[in-house]
């Protein structure tokens, strides 16, 4: 934990002996997404217990394994699986002022992508990094938000208060041609409330030497060492995922399952390895099955046919087997998946195993996926204000920079969406049921069902009514008073109005004429 900036200052190591341990956690769980696990479990090829068969499973042995590998990839599943769930259908961003302003943002930031990358982050590392600048240049002029590699951030907090930060400082080491020789050289950024000051330090190994000038490396000869913001909070935004006490960093997702993983993948190895040995098993039989090279003197047996002669007093030959007891290895491994899913809050039916059976509805689904969803609802919660606060912070540096058509957008809510197929035949009969009950107007209904704004679906009910047929118009009563119906009487009755030909036909065929005739 760091809680002062001592660290920077020259004669001190990159990086500080306090993070070694979290960049190097980083380097493990990028290696186990990436299916590396030979990397990082040292042990677990080891097949010494049956090295002794060297002849016969020398494919499995660890010297040349490489040809040879099973690794169960459960941490890319499961980084997969809520990344595509909490932000593979992309949050919808709407505000009644700066829309345009709010869409800019969204486009020149590819903001699908920049939140893709940081869940993968939030889930892998613990920890997601995204950044706010402004790129006055180029055809599209305008600020972005971008991710940022948590192995570069090294935030700067309150002693009294972990969850309060300093500053953040963003620090990579990179190599640069200067004169004839290669200089290590060290960038930073440090991001306070309404600036960033940018350094560029020379390295002597692993050791701080001395600061140098920015215009030293070519790559920031024009790049300020101060700048004013006018942001009133530093435009690196953390999301953290929970945290042990007192601690500064989030706890990565990896930490769970990583020995239940180890312990399927060793069980597979060894399932694997028994089936492999009896592929090839050894042969027992009687001596006479064996030959003497006269060159070499080494009694060998030999395979021409399928036919061995057997005396009556000698034993037959046969393979050598064993009971591998593989009923009780795929029983563990099955217990070892069911403790992942516990563990990981995840249901078989997210990677698609429906195999205890069908699902209703999209409803049923949910109620399937509860624990997923509730898992998911905790991951947006993070989410949610921190890129609130980042899109605003993007809005002021587009006022500041004059770009045009900008304004300071503050958004009051992220519409976040589930990530799961919609059953759109149910929630048509629910939105249908609430509207006939008063219950929601046919406009938000619309908006629910095709995802759109207020105005749009405000227009396509313009069209349903402009679309819809006319309603059939009864005639109207004449009205009549009482001496008009007096004087109708006397002159033989009301005129009856004449009837319509299918409703004739209608009663000439029950014969309500004849009973009627008069």
């Amino acid at each position: 934990m760091l809680i002062d900036m001592n660290w920077m200052r020259p004669g001190s190591h990159f990086p500080p002996e306090d993070e070694k341990d979290r960049l190097l956690s980083y380097d493990k769980y990028n290696l186990l997404y990436e299916g590396r696990h030979e990397a990082v479990w040292g042990d677990l090829w080891d097949l010494a217990d049956i090295e002794d068969n060297i002849d016969l499973v020398s494919t499995f042995f660890a010297r040349i394994y490489n040809g040879k590998k099973l690794p169960m990839n459960w941490f890319k599943v499961v980084t997969s699986v809520y990344s595509d769930m909490v932000v593979g259908e992309p949050p919808r961003l709407m505000n009644t002022e700066g829309q345009t302003e709010l869409d800019g943002i969204v486009n020149r930031s590819d903001l699908s992508v920049v939140l893709c990358d940081a869940c993968n982050n939030f889930i892998q590392f613990g920890n997601a990094i995204v950044k706010v600048r402004f790129v006055g240049s180029g055809s599209e002029p305008g600020s972005i938000i971008e991710n940022i590699d948590p192995s570069i951030w090294f935030p700067v907090v309150n002693p009294d208060n972990v969850n309060e930060y300093s500053c953040h400082v963003l620090a990579w080491k990179f190599k640069e041609q200067i004169g004839n020789s290669v200089a290590n050289l060290l960038r930073t950024e440090v991001h306070t409330a309404g600036a960033i000051d940018n350094h560029l330090y020379w390295l002597n190994g692993d050791e701080i030497d001395h600061e140098v000038d920015l215009r030293v490396s070519a790559k920031y000869q024009d790049v300020p060492e101060h700048v004013d913001t006018g942001v009133p909070y530093p435009l690196v935004f953390v999301v953290s995922n929970i945290k042990r006490r007192n601690d500064v960093y989030g706890i990565s997702d990896y930490d769970g399952i990583e020995n239940l993983v180890k312990e399927l993948e060793t069980r597979i190895i060894k399932v694997s390895s028994i089936l492999d040995i009896h592929s090839r098993p050894a042969m027992t039989g009687p001596s006479s099955m064996l030959t003497t090279d006269m060159e070499t003197g080494e009694e060998t047996m030999r395979m021409n046919g399928r036919f061995f002669a057997v005396n009556k007093d000698e034993d037959k030959p046969e393979y050598i087997t064993w009971d591998g007891k593989l009923d009780s290895s795929f029983q563990e491994m099955d217990r070892l998946v069911s403790m992942i899913y516990a563990v990981t809050d995840l249901n078989p039916a997210a990677i698609g195993d429906f195999s205890g059976g069908a699902v209703a509805s999209g409803s049923a689904l949910r109620r399937l996926l509860l624990r997923t969803i509730s898992h998911c609802n905790r991951i947006r919660v993070r989410f949610d204000q921190v890129l609130k606060r980042a899109i605003k912070a993007a809005s002021i540096l587009d006022v500041n920079g004059r770009i045009k058509d900008s304004t300071v957008v503050e958004l009051s809510i992220i519409s976040w969406q589930d990530g799961l197929p919609s059953d759109d035949l149910e929630n048509s009969m629910i939105e249908q049921t609430r509207a006939n009950s008063g219950l929601t107007s046919r406009s938000s209904a619309i908006m629910r069902l095709d995802g759109c704004t207020r105005e749009e679906a405000d227009e396509e009910m313009e069209r349903i009514k402009r679309e819809a047929p006319l309603p059939q118009q009864l005639a109207k009563p004449v009205p009549m008073s009482g001496q008009d119906i007096s004087n109708a009487s006397v002159n033989g009755g009301i005129e009856k109005a004449p009837l319509m030909p299918d409703i004739v036909s209608t009663l000439q065929d029950i014969g309500y004429f004849k009973t009627n005739s008069g």
